[in-house]
């Protein structure tokens, strides 16, 4: 049975995605909650993957001077799930998407040269399930950051 997420489990996230790291005695305290309330319900919202983990978040201009790239792919009938499960393990690669056209997946990768580039481009076309693939290098951000 799904977990009802209430003002406490709403306010415990809130906190938590503005500080992944925060201290479950600090939550309590500006919650006004006890350090088991805190941390039962944080438990209960994992297990029902309402929390689903913790990232570290960087500053905006941690990639500015990184190599991206777009990757478009095209995949073999019915492996694309598997084909996105190895590519989640390619350290380089930031954001994967599915589409719909020409290609039935799309890969951001941040390499710190163009050789890490090229390497995390043939991990890419190693894995089972993909067919081909097209690259698209992201020269300037002509708007937003």
């Amino acid at each position: 049975m799904a977990h009802f997420v209430d003002a406490k489990d709403q306010a415990i996230i809130s906190l938590l995605q503005k500080d992944g790291r925060m201290f479950v005695q600090d939550m309590a305290k500006v919650l006004n909650l006890t350090r088991a309330t805190v941390t039962k319900r944080m438990a209960k919202l994992e297990a029902e993957g309402v929390i689903t983990g913790y990232t570290a978040v960087v500053r905006n201009d941690f990639f500015d001077k990184k190599v991206r790239g777009w990757v478009m792919i095209a995949a073999v009938p019915n492996m694309e799930e598997e084909a996105i499960t190895q590519m989640k393990l390619i350290t380089e690669i930031s954001k994967i998407y599915t589409t719909n056209g020409r290609w039935d997946l799309t890969a951001e990768i941040r390499a710190v040269d163009l050789e890490g580039f090229d390497a995390a481009l043939s991990k890419i076309r190693q894995v089972p399930g993909i067919e081909t693939t097209e690259t698209t290098l992201l020269l300037s951000s002509r708007i937003g950051a």
